[in-house]
This record gives structure tokens, C-alpha cells and sequence, in this order.
């Protein structure tokens, strides 16, 4: 029996697949996204050796074509074309969640754009996972994705970071957490947090303390995996005060420096502030059009 009626599908119009795949445990996978992968005409991925990996595990045989961060304008066209022409297409990233820190958002929205029908099919994500398993409070979290790399803007991060009045969820490379988990320390040594590797893996840890001790542990034992950092709220909450339009705008450039798009960053701001969406979303493209001209 059909899980997701894909059969009923109408090949006159295209159909983008965007599929979870597990995060490690190959068994986490849903039957929703064994269908869809079976009965896609073409499997867009982030990393066509990995998904190569899973197909082979489950016995799928299906033509790949990578799509990443730095794929061009021309294969995007080229899968808009094949949807266009009524052929399902399947993406998936390296794991876990399309789009969730990872490329494939350009892909969705020219999908809409060109009238074509996006279906998701929902599944592991190290974001929620790692906050199921962490303690603290996720009644509102605040998602910034990986830290900067340059020197000059991570003081202002982190900063950013443990002012929050909510949760804030970061990734981290193995190579990156050591300093970053020590800039974190130096701005809010006794907050507490936590530092999931391996999550659903052989080797899944998770290590939990204030900021300072997880700085000292990884400089005692070397990071392994890819991370998830969890912090907890520290901030107080936000008032019904008039928004300093000043201190808006300057969150708002950390943001984008942080690799943040204007959209996420005009809405996370919204959240924070008694700002509209609206007038944030003014706010953050006048940011980033000032920040490309210098």
C-alpha cells in the first residue's frame, strides 16, 4: 500500500520530494521516505556518495545528480526543467532535514516559483533530536546554525549568543569546537549547555554542564563527530519597551554575518522585538544592501 499516494500523483505537473534521511542510524529511516525515494524519477543530493550509500543499503536503484551549496544557476535549471516536464525529483541532504543548515533552500523556493508542487517528508533532525535528549527548556529556542569563522566577527556571536532570553542551538565542526566551546566560556562560563556528538550513532555522547567545564573537557579529550551545542536561555525576557532601532540594526548585522539569510534573520528579530515582521524585513535588506556596498 501506497504511504504517500504517490501513485495517484498526476504526471502532468512535477512533484519535489523533500526527504529526511537519518542522521546516523540507517534504521530511523520512515517508510515515507523509502517510498519517495523509490518512486522518484531522479534523486537530487547534497552529496551523491553518501546518498549512494543508502540506496545501496535498502536496495534502490535510482539515478543521482549532486545539488549543493555551490552548484550552479545552470543544473538548478536543469532540475526546474525535469520537474517542469512532470518527473518527480527526490532531494536530500548529507542528513537529517533538507535545508536545515544545509543548502537546498534555492531549490524549494524556485520549485514554487515555477509552480511546481513541494511535498516534505518529515523525519531525523539533530536540532530537535538533540533537544529532546538535553533538559533544557525548548518551549522557545532561538536556531543561529554553525558560528562564524572569522576572527572579527565571533566576539560579537557569542555575545549575541548568551544574551538570548531563549535557548540557542548551534552546530559545530569537530575541528571548530574546542575554541568555539572556549569563546562561549569566556562570555558566560557557568551557563549551562550541552554538547551532543554521534547523535543516534555507536558513539553518541552527550556531555552537560556549565560552559567552562565543557571548554575543559574537550581540551582534555579530543571532539570526535559532528556537534550539536545547546545553551541555556540567559537573558531576561523581553519587555513591551519601544525597540532601539540602533540595537536592531546591529543584531541584525551580526545575523547576516552569521551566515543568516534576511528572511530568518528579519523574523528572529520580529520574535525578540515589538517590531512588525514587516518593518523588520525592511530593515534587515536595507542592512545587507549597506553591507554589500562597503
Amino acid at each position: 500500500m501506497k504511504v504517500i499516494a504517490l501513485s495517484s500523483h498526476s504526471r502532468s505537473s512535477g512533484l519535489l520530494l523533500i526527504v529526511a534521511t537519518p542522521i546516523g542510524n540507517l534504521s530511523d529511516i520512515s517508510e515515507r521516505a523509502l517510498e519517495a525515494l523509490q518512486y522518484a524519477d531522479l534523486i537530487a543530493a547534497e552529496d551523491t556518495r553518501r546518498i549512494a550509500k543508502l540506496m545501496s543499503h535498502f536496495g534502490i536503484e535510482k539515478p543521482t545528480e549532486s545539488f549543493h551549496g555551490d552548484s550552479g544557476a545552470a543544473k538548478l535549471d536543469r532540475i526546474i526543467e525535469r520537474l517542469r516536464q512532470g518527473q518527480i525529483v527526490a532531494y536530500v541532504s548529507d542528513a537529517g532535514t533538507p535545508t536545515i543548515s544545509d543548502p537546498g533552500a534555492e531549490l524549494v523556493r524556485a520549485a514554487a516559483e515555477a509552480g511546481i508542487t513541494v511535498c516534505p517528508i518529515p523525519g531525523p533532525s539533530a536540532l530537535t533530536t538533540a533537544l529532546s535528549a538535553s533538559g533544557i527548556n525548548a518551549d522557545r529556542f532561538l536556531f543561529l546554525g554553525y558560528p562564524p569563522r572569522k576572527a572579527g566577527e565571533r566576539a560579537e556571536f557569542f555575545s549575541l549568543v548568551t544574551s538570548q532570553p531563549w535557548t540557542v542551538v548551534l552546530y559545530e565542526a569537530p575541528h571548530r569546537l574546542r575554541p568555539t566551546l572556549e569563546e562561549l566560556a569566556q562570555v558566560a562560563e557557568d551557563r549551562y549547555a550541552l554538547a551532543g556528538r554521534e547523535i543516534t550513532k555507536k558513539f553518541e555522547e552527550f556531555i552537560r554542564g556549565p560552559l567552562g567545564e565543557l571548554a575543559k573537557h574537550f581540551a582534555e579529550n579530543e571532539p570526535r563527530g559532528e556537534f550539536v551545542i545547546i545553551i541555556e536561555a540567559g537573558g531576561d525576557a523581553p519587555t513591551e519597551t519601544a525597540p532601539d532601532e540602533a540595537a536592531i540594526r546591529s543584531t541584525l548585522e551580526q545575523l547576516l554575518q552569521s551566515g543568516m539569510s534576511v528572511k530568518t534573520a528579519a523574523e528572529v528579530v520580529a520574535k525578540l522585538t515589538s517590531i512588525s515582521r514587516n518593518a523588520a524585513y525592511k530593515m534587515a535588506l536595507d542592512v545587507a544592501d549597506k553591507s554589500a556596498e562597503e
